[in-house]
C-alpha cells in the first residue's frame, strides 16, 4: 500500500510518497525452499544435545549470516532426562525502526531414538527450510526499506522430548527464549510469535490448534483465503503442545501453523516420529503454500497489532 501525501497547490514540489515495509508473497519460491531442505536434512540427525545438533546450529548460523541478518547462537545448559544438556537456539535479527518485535520460528532438532537413518524431513526440516527462505526474503526487502518492527527468525533446539514432555523435557529452546524476553523486559514488546512445524507434506492439511491466539487465527485464515488455499486450513479440535505454548503462557499472541495429519492416508498421522518422515514425502508446492501464506500473515501482523483489543 502506498500513502500519497497531497501537496498544497502553491507551486511547491509534491511531497514524496511514503510506503510501508511489505513482503511480496509471490516471491517466496517453493523450489528454493525444497533445495534448502535437501541440504539441511543432508546434515544427518539433529537430536538435541548431540554433535549433530551442534552442527545443525552452525549451519543455520551460516545460512542466516549469508542472508545478511545479525546473528547469534544462544548456547545454554538445562536439565533433561539425560542430565545437564547443552542446547542452542539460533537467532537471526532484522532490525526495525520501532521498538516492537515480531518472531517467526521453527524448531530444528529431531526426535531421539527413531533409528533407520531418520531424516525428520517434515518434522522439523520443512519448517526450518521455510523460515530460512522467509528470512532471506525479508532481508532482501529490508535492503530497500527497513521494517517498522524488528523481525526475529528463531530456530529452537530441544522441542522434542527425550522421554515425556514436562518441566525438564521438551520445548527447551522456546521456554528458555521466553524466560530471556521476560528477564530483559522485552516480552511486552513482542507483537506476535508465528510458529511453523510440519509444513511440507505432499498432502498438505493444516490443523491449527485451539491453543492459538484467536485474532492470529482469523488473520491466518484470511491469508489462506487470499492465497486461494483456504480449504487446506482448518481449526483442530484439540490443543497441541508446541513451541508457541511458552509464548502464550507469557501473554504473547502466538499461533502454530502445523499439519498434524502426516500419514499414509487422509486423517492419519502415522509418518510422524517414524523413519517414514523422509524427503520423498515432501513437495516444493507445499513448502511454497506454507511460505506464501506465512508472508501474508506476517504482513498483517506488521501492519496491525494483535495485542490491541477491538
Amino acid at each position: 500500500m502506498v500513502l500519497i501525501l497531497l501537496a498544497p497547490l502553491s507551486g511547491c514540489r509534491p511531497a514524496a510518497q511514503e510506503s510501508r515495509f511489505e513482503l511480496d508473497a509471490a516471491q517466496f519460491d517453493g523450489q528454493a525452499a525444497f533445495a534448502e531442505l535437501k541440504r539441511f536434512v543432508g546434515l544427518g540427525a539433529r537430536d538435541a544435545g548431540t554433535p549433530g545438533a551442534a552442527n545443525a546450529a552452525r549451519y543455520l548460523h551460516a545460512r542466516l549470516k549469508a542472508s545478511g541478518l545479525t546473528m547469534d547462537i544462544d548456547e545454554f545448559v538445562a536439565p533433561s532426562p539425560q542430565g545437564s544438556t547443552t542446547f542452542r537456539n539460533v537467532i537471526g535479527r532484522l532490525p526495525g525502526t520501532g521498538s516492537n518485535l515480531v518472531i517467526v520460528a521453527s524448531h530444528y532438532d529431531t526426535k531421539m531414538g527413531i533409528g533407520g537413518e531418520f531424516q525428520g524431513a517434515n518434522d522439523s526440516g520443512s519448517s526450518t527450510a521455510v523460515v530460512l527462505e522467509l528470512a532471506g526474503l525479508a532481508a532482501r526487502a529490508a535492503a530497500r526499506q527497513k521494517p517498522g518492527d524488528t523481525l526475529l527468525f528463531v530456530f529452537f533446539d530441544g522441542e522434542e522430548c527425550m522421554e515425556h514432555y514436562g518441566a525438564a523435557d521438551g520445548l527447551q529452546g522456546s521456554r528458555h527464549f521466553v524466560k530471556q524476553l521476560e528477564r530483559d523486559g522485552q516480552a511486552s514488546l513482542v507483537k506476535a510469535m508465528i510458529l511453523l512445524d510440519m509444513v511440507g507434506d505432499r498432502h498438505l492439511t493444516f490443523t491449527v490448534p485451539r491453543n492459538s491466539s484467536p485474532k492470529l487465527m482469523t488473520w491466518l485464515f484470511n491469508a489462506a483465503r487470499d492465497e486461494d488455499v483456504r480449504s487446506m486450513f482448518s481449526l483442530y479440535p484439540y490443543e497441541i503442545g508446541d513451541d508457541h505454548d511458552p509464548f502464550l503462557r507469557a501473554g504473547i499472541p502466538a499461533i502454530d501453523l502445523i499439519d498434524f495429519l502426516f500419514g499414509s492416508s487422509p486423517g492419519r498421522n502415522d509418518y510422524w516420529h517414524t523413519p517414514e518422515d523422509r524427503i520423498d514425502k515432501i513437495s516444493p508446492e507445499s513448502l511454497q503454500i506454507s511460505g506464501r501464506v506465512t508472508v501474508r500473515l506476517l504482513n498483517r501482523v506488521m501492519e496491525d497489532d494483535p495485542r490491541v483489543q477491538p
